[in-house]
């Protein structure tokens, strides 16, 4: 089967301009929340998603060298037909994931939970600067009761 390529088969007006590219982890505690703080940002319809274990650190992770991949594909694409112009990272407490991504024992402890997800946020904010440094980034971290922390890149 002989199948044209994607952007060959996207109709013109298909370039809307999303104005996000939300990553988040999969966790399916934060779904309804993370939907829930977007929709409070008149974000509604306006933003695309992806999703992977530890968010931030299933990017950055050198065990998780595909994810970063696809996430770096997604970027471009999100870019390429929706004009995307920032990444919201939201990462969580509390993540299952971070524990095997980290390698690190204590996340219990909630300074050095914030210390670890401050640092593979960061890096992720990074290396987005140096891939695509007209993309704006914010980079959040949501509690399990919905509260967020803001962290400037």
């Amino acid at each position: 089967m002989n199948v044209a390529p994607l952007n060959d088969r996207l109709p013109p007006d298909h370039a809307l301009q999303i104005e996000a590219l939300v990553l988040n982890c999969m966790d399916y505690r934060m779904v309804g929340p993370v939907a829930d703080y977007l929709n409070a940002r008149g974000l509604h319809g306006r933003y695309d998603q992806i999703v992977l274990a530890g968010g931030s650190i299933g990017v950055m992770s050198g065990q998780t060298t595909a994810w970063s991949e696809t996430f770096w594909q997604h970027v471009r694409l999100a870019r390429k037909l929706h004009g995307v112009s920032k990444i919201i990272v939201i990462d969580h407490r509390d993540c299952v994931a971070c524990k095997p991504l980290d390698r690190l024992d204590g996340v219990d402890d909630w300074e050095h939970e914030t210390v670890i997800h401050m640092i593979w946020m960061e890096a992720l904010a990074d290396e987005i600067k140096t891939r695509e440094p007209d993309l704006d980034v914010e980079l959040l971290l949501m509690d399990l009761d919905e509260t967020i922390d803001v962290f400037a890149p």
